[in-house]
């Protein structure tokens, strides 16, 4: 299969070919994080590209963004088909995919509500009377 990048890359199919199995899925893992805090950051600064709030400096800054993230869905795409020439999964599994870009920036941690810790009883499942040996959980 030949893969011409687009984009400037810092190896090629083949050298990602070499790599390990976990090296690959590890790498992967790493970009899809990347880019989902992009992603996000996008979202955060579109308001400020365009119209009477443009800002100069976060229109470069969202330009950037937008080259970084073309390179690394890119690489993701790389690593993909690396994994599949070492016969780990097919280019096309959803599990290493590219992450889909929000829309909506995902509430704050500390949005989220805390509920108290629950203070029923946790019945006990502990009966001797089956001479199974199995284990109960």
């Amino acid at each position: 299969m030949e893969f011409t990048p687009r984009h400037p890359q810092p190896f090629t199919l083949e050298v990602a070919a070499q790599l390990s199995v976990p090296e690959i899925t590890g790498e992967i893992a790493r970009l899809q994080n990347s880019l989902k805090h992009l992603y996000s950051t996008q979202t955060e600064l579109e308001p400020y590209t365009s119209g009477s709030e443009r800002d100069q400096d976060l229109v470069t800054a969202y330009e950037e963004n937008q080259r970084t993230i073309a390179s690394q869905e890119e690489r993701i795409t790389m690593l993909r088909f690396a994994l599949e020439r070492k016969g780990g999964s097919a280019a096309s599994n959803p599990h290493y995919a590219l992450p889909a870009a929000t829309t909506t920036p995902e509430p704050s941690i500390l949005a989220v509500q805390r509920t108290a810790p629950s203070t029923a009883p946790v019945p006990d499942n502990n009966q001797d009377t089956d001479d199974s040996g199995g284990l109960y959980l």
